[in-house]
């Protein structure tokens, strides 16, 4: 069954929705979401208040809003199913990668942890979608077990490490963390998973001849 292919008055409908929200997330970041308005949002928008009720209820609306966006860009990310069949390396680099790209959604993302402490409706979006997410990455460590690209492991506790160090990767940049930032993404994303793979102790055999070397240098 073809999709019935959207109008033009739909497309313009849906291209202002767009531009009225990414003018929120402007005044979100400049003002804060306390000292937001919908005033102000229209105004950035170019757009009447008015208009602005006509695609949204109020400006906890457009958070929601704002929110669902980052939700189903995060959600496809994190749900794309590793490549069994190629080389693990490859695999957990462009996942990291994928997902340190993502510096843009953290001013929202850091307003919407703040939110759930206020507003129980967006605690329980945020909840239900974190859930979703350590799932979805929990099921991509356990393929690769059961591929054998890996060995058993506590995949819920891979996936809420994953979590960690992309938050942490990402809130470095968007803190200003200049040298951070000037590492390429794919090439941070491949050492750290060097060290996820073949981890930081030194190999038996490799270590035993490091200690021989060092016996022959003090003769």
């Amino acid at each position: 069954m073809k999709t019935k292919k959207p109008t033009r008055r739909e497309r313009q409908a849906e291209l202002l929705k767009k531009e009225i929200l990414e003018a929120a997330l402007m005044v979100f970041k400049e003002h804060g979401y306390e000292k937001a308005t919908t005033k102000k949002i229209a105004e950035r928008a170019e757009v009447s208040e008015g208009t602005l009720y006509n695609y949204f209820k109020n400006k906890r609306d457009i958070l929601l809003s704002l929110f669902n966006i980052i939700k189903e860009r995060t959600f496809n990310q994190a749900t794309i199913s590793p490549d069994i069949k190629g080389d693990l390396n490859k695999t957990l680099t462009e996942s990291l990668a994928l997902q340190f790209d993502q510096k843009s959604t953290l001013s929202i993302f850091t307003l919407l942890l703040h939110e759930t402490g206020i507003d129980p409706s967006v605690q329980k979006v945020f909840k239900e979608q974190v859930k979703a997410i350590r799932k979805s990455r929990t099921d991509f460590f356990e393929q690769l077990e059961k591929a054998g690209k890996i060995r058993k492991v506590n995949s819920t506790a891979m996936a809420m490490l994953i979590n960690i160090i992309t938050i942490g990767y990402i809130t470095l940049v968007e803190s200003g963390d200049k040298e951070m930032a000037k590492i390429p993404i794919n090439k941070l994303a491949g050492e750290i998973t060097d060290i996820l793979i073949n981890g930081m102790a030194i190999p038996a055999k490799i270590k035993s001849s490091v200690v021989y070397d060092e016996n022959i240098l003090k003769n």
